[in-house]
């Protein structure tokens, strides 16, 4: 038995934040129903053809596990079939403008006069700031917004976007932490709630240790490259072969191993970088000395040389060689499952693993619509009103 079995989870979401969400609680055993809009689909269905026959790999990683109908929602015929879903429902998931929900009956306030037990989760852009309430955003406008895009990128470059979209990441996990609270919560009440998660505060979550300073400081935080405003070493540093390896060595111990290991021991001395702190305010003379130091090995004899010191560090991979290099060291990490039109995919397992080791997700996303017969029938809805529905466009 899985961990949320039971448990019927509504996805009403596109792009990443909510849809990720959705998939997040369908790995921990619910059942997830994805409803998409008739003809077009979710707007990441056709962003890229990496995977093969126009099947968007950005779609099929988010959406794993899924059942997929779709329905209109902005008609009535749509809003019908998401009353009468919602009923039968335990969680809703939505990332829309909160206004277009209200206009089209689907708010929560409404919802949940069909079902009190409705646990109602929205992601939006800004959340209640001041006149920013209905604004509309991505992952990149939340790290803009946020600072985190101001402090990515080269010191001497421009802002830089992180390679992944981790603000939607981050605000899809907290997304599912609070759906997971409401339900505890629920559990004891009966009574189901709205939570609520902005993208700009989910970036802020991933700099704990930097808002702090800033609220409380005057800290000067710049673009470093792959360096830290807050810790040195602790960045990628070039080696004689052209590839990268990364040291993480900012506290007392650490600092002292790399120093012996790059047969440096002169600088664990030296008054400039005694402390971390010294070690931040001369950032710039010390990353050059180690720069230098970093360039008499290859990759390869760096990993080996710091291994007997117990350096922490590691290459710099590709997410092509990071795949191919813990597949082969960790059972199970790679799953196979099944696509409609794609047939056997390969897959990353859930990120998440029990002691009750429970089922695999083995069904890929779905293709559009997939699911949208079999689904309405268990609803409720006669097969004349579902061909009907059909023929109009409606679902």
């Amino acid at each position: 038995m899985s961990h949320l079995s039971g448990l019927k989870v509504l996805d009403l979401g596109s792009a990443l934040a909510a849809p990720f969400c959705a998939m997040l609680l369908g790995e921990l055993g619910a059942q997830v129903i994805k409803v998409e809009k008739p003809g077009r689909g979710d707007l990441i269905r056709k962003t890229d053809d990496y995977v093969g026959m126009g099947e968007s790999g950005y779609f099929l990683g988010i959406n794993r596990g899924k059942e997929g109908i779709t329905a209109d929602i902005r008609k009535p015929v749509g809003q019908q079939i998401i009353r009468a879903l919602v009923a039968d429902c335990d969680v809703l998931v939505e990332n829309f403008r909160s206004h277009r929900m209200v206009e089209w009956g689907l708010g929560y306030e409404q919802l949940r006069q069909i079902n009190p037990r409705l646990i109602y989760c929205s992601v939006s852009a800004f959340g209640n700031a001041r006149d920013m309430e209905e604004d509309g955003g991505n992952d990149i406008i939340g790290q803009a917004y946020s600072g985190m895009l101001d402090l990515t990128g080269e010191p001497e470059g421009g802002p830089c976007k992180t390679g992944t979209p981790v603000v939607d990441a981050s605000a899809a996990m907290l997304s599912t932490i609070g759906v997971l609270a409401a339900l505890r919560k629920r559990d004891q009440t009966g009574v189901g709630e709205h939570v609520k998660v902005s993208l700009l505060e989910a970036a802020y979550a991933l700099m704990p240790n930097f808002v702090v300073s800033v609220l409380n400081g005057e800290p000067n935080y710049k673009r470093e490259g792959s360096g830290h405003p807050q810790l040195v070493p602790y960045q990628a540093f070039p080696t004689s072969d052209g590839s990268y390896v990364v040291v993480g060595a900012f506290h007392r111990a650490s600092w002292r191993a790399l120093c012996q290991a790059l047969d440096r021991e002169d600088l664990i001395a030296d008054p400039l970088y005694k402390d971390n702190w010294d070690r931040v305010t001369n950032r710039k003379q010390l990353v050059g000395i180690l720069e230098k130091e970093f360039l008499r090995k290859t990759r390869k004899e760096w990993l080996a040389h710091f291994e007997k010191f117990e350096v922490l560090a590691a290459p710099v991979l590709s997410v092509k060689d990071s795949m191919e290099f813990f597949a082969e060291r960790t059972e199970g990490l790679i799953i196979r499952t099944e696509h409609a039109r794609l047939g056997s995919l390969r897959e990353v397992r859930a990120p998440i693993r029990f002691s009750s080791q429970t089922e695999t997700v083995t069904r890929a996303a779905p293709s559009l619509g997939q699911h949208t017969q079999e689904r309405l029938l268990k609803t409720g809805f006669t097969q004349e009103q579902i061909d009907d529905w059909k023929a109009k466009g409606l679902i």
